[in-house]
């Protein structure tokens, strides 16, 4: 799915695990895509943020989100990708000690794939 800000793709790796793939500017206008995307995946989901280039407070709502409902429906949400720029972001609102991240899809999806 894309929009003229925001790019999403979704991948079913295997009957267990799901990649969203997120680019562009995650905000108010464009995160209801997004909680759309990663409402369709999987319980276990990689969500890769490497080509994110900016997240306001509505999109950073929308991964918190999926973190608790994935670990309420005993899945997972991995974020991942993420650059030097969400990295800051995340450390600055504390969602590096709530969020799960992983430096790699690559990563997430062998973790996930484990479980």
């Amino acid at each position: 799915m894309t929009t003229g800000r925001l790019r999403i793709t979704e991948t079913e790796v295997d009957a267990r695990v799901s990649v969203v793939t997120v680019g562009g500017d995650l905000d108010m206008d464009t995160c209801h895509l997004l909680q759309a995307a990663l409402a369709r995946a999987r319980p276990r989901v990689a969500i890769d943020l490497g080509a994110l280039t900016s997240a306001d407070s509505y999109g950073l709502t929308v991964l918190l989100a999926t973190h608790r409902h994935a670990q309420a429906a005993g899945g997972r949400a991995l974020v991942c990708g993420t650059g030097d720029l969400m990295r800051a972001l995340f450390r600055q609102r504390g969602l590096d000690r709530v969020l799960e991240l992983r430096a790699t899809l690559e990563e997430a999806v062998a973790e996930l794939r484990a479980l």
